[in-house]
């Protein structure tokens, strides 16, 4: 799975949630149901900072704030020799096999199989934010799946000055 325009337009139900709602016996219950009835306030809240980044604007890149240490970019600048696309996708980069490290992940709730439908997800609001916050600069989300399985679904960006309609 390779995307820079994410679309998350194939959505299916998680297998936990499916299980959740048939266990209340209403199939018409949605995931905001689901939310508000296990307590998910505190989760999503905390989510909004993975669905809609801080950033930080350097020397013309623009970075995942969460990810951004100035030596550390500044160190990049010097072994990239200035590249800002892979400078950018090198600190912008999320793989989800790694941020939920504390999570399981192979039970019966499969959560492992629907961490791509959510990297399709982040990518996708992560293409708008961006956008809508750097209106000067082209931005490119990029949701990937490493076809060996050895990081999982990864989300990354990288920018560039935006073409502007007269050429």
């Amino acid at each position: 799975m390779s995307s820079s325009k994410p679309a998350w337009s194939e959505r299916e139900l998680p297998a936990f949630f499916r299980r959740w709602r048939t266990d209340w016996r209403d199939e018409e219950l949605s995931p905001d149901n689901y939310v508000d009835f296990e307590g998910g306030l505190r989760v999503v809240l905390a989510a909004a900072w993975l669905f809609c980044p801080e950033t930080v604007d350097y020397r013309g890149c623009v970075f995942l704030k969460e990810n951004f240490r100035q030596g550390i970019v500044d160190d990049w600048f010097t072994n990239l020799e200035g590249d800002r696309r892979r400078i950018e996708l090198v600190v912008n980069h999320v793989e989800l096999w790694a941020m939920f490290s504390n999570t399981p992940l192979a039970d019966s709730d499969q959560l492992g199989e629907e961490l791509p439908q959510l990297a399709l997800a982040l990518g996708e609001c992560w293409q708008g934010v961006l956008s809508a916050r750097y209106p000067d600069r082209e931005i490119t989300v990029e949701v990937s799946d490493e076809e060996d399985g050895s990081y999982g679904p990864t989300v990354a960006f990288w920018t560039s000055p935006a073409v502007s309609a007269a050429g």
